[in-house]
């Protein structure tokens, strides 16, 4: 989409209001659902440009930041409505540790627009704090984002609490990938991939609440993983710097890094664990590679990783071992 790289330059030079300017222009010409689609593609350009070190962090934060304010320009250009809610109040979250906000915010814009009350939790809201506040008020639905499936654990926690107080659940967001699979997993009462089946499906349950499902996988597996990960990652550093004496002349700031991703790729096994997904851990693997590639570390980093925490493993752990297997594999 060429008008991606309109913004993107118009952000790079600091000229702010000419991208607020073009994204109301949108609005006014071909409605909110155009406004929202081209800001959530500068946001996936955004993502790629970071991951391929094209981009800094903070490259990347000034990026969102004016994504942000043309958002509520365009929310206020489309004109949302905010009386005789249609359908009922739908309440908009992120899972748990789910700080990607702006998916979220955007569906609830649209929402707006087409005339739903929307009440919008914003990131990360703690389960225990969601279940009471669903609780006290119970909306038609929750409508639950996550974007990374390192926080599908805090997703599934999100739907239990949405369960227990009596509400069902939608889900969506990349971290669901590309079918149900994922969301039915962890007990959502249904997976929106677009913003019309998501319309859809709200628009049923305003008709008739459904009966709330259970999740189709088990938790006990990534649970147990868990409890152990921090013993394990430790583990694994003191072995991977036995195995690779250049590790032990890493600066600290090198050391947090090669813990963090190993602390990773146990978290993203752990989320494969509770979808019985194994492409989550292969597309991590895939996406991590490339990142590592991109600031000048060698091919085959994620494989040594995934196999020195293979050898940590304490025993019991053998689906955890074999997805770990399956990260170490080329290509």
């Amino acid at each position: 989409m060429a008008q991606v790289g309109t913004v993107l330059d118009l952000v790079g030079a600091r000229r702010d209001g000419e991208v607020v300017e073009l994204v109301r222009s949108i609005t006014r010409e071909d409605g909110l659902a155009a406004a929202v689609a081209l800001l959530a593609e500068v946001q996936r350009e955004v993502g790629r440009r970071w991951q391929h070190r094209q981009f800094s962090v903070a490259d990347e934060h000034a990026a969102t930041a004016v994504v942000d304010l043309a958002l509520s320009a365009v929310a206020l250009e489309a004109g949302p409505r905010r009386t005789a809610a249609v359908g009922g109040v739908v309440v908009v979250a992120c899972a748990e540790e789910e700080w990607h906000v702006m998916p979220a915010r955007m569906f609830a814009e649209q929402l707006r627009a087409a005339g739903r009350e929307v009440v919008f939790l914003g990131a990360s809201t703690p389960a225990a704090h969601l279940q009471r506040f669903l609780a006290a008020d119970p909306p038609v639905a929750l409508a639950l984002s996550c974007t990374v499936p390192l926080y599908l654990p805090g997703a599934r926690r999100a739907v239990s609490a949405s369960h227990a107080a009596g509400v069902p659940v939608l889900a969506g967001g990349a971290a669901f990938g590309t079918s149900a699979l994922r969301a039915v997993a962890i007990g959502a009462d249904s997976w929106a991939p677009t913003p019309g089946s998501a319309a859809a499906a709200l628009a049923g349950w305003a008709r008739s609440r459904p009966a709330l499902v259970v999740p189709a996988v088990g938790e006990a597996d990534a649970l147990a993983l868990g409890a152990v990960r921090t013993a394990l990652v430790k583990r694994a550093m003191r072995a991977l710097t036995a195995r690779v004496p250049a590790v032990a002349g890493y600066t600290p700031w090198q050391l947090a890094k090669t813990r963090e991703d190993l602390d990773y790729i146990i978290r993203f096994v752990e989320a494969s664990l509770l979808t019985a997904d194994d492409s989550i851990v292969t597309d991590f693997a895939g996406w991590l590679a490339s990142v590592l590639a991109a600031r000048g570390l060698p091919d085959g980093i994620v494989a040594l990783g995934a196999g020195v925490l293979r050898d940590c493993l304490p025993e019991g752990f053998g689906e955890a071992d074999r997805l770990l297997k399956v990260m170490m594999a080329p290509g």
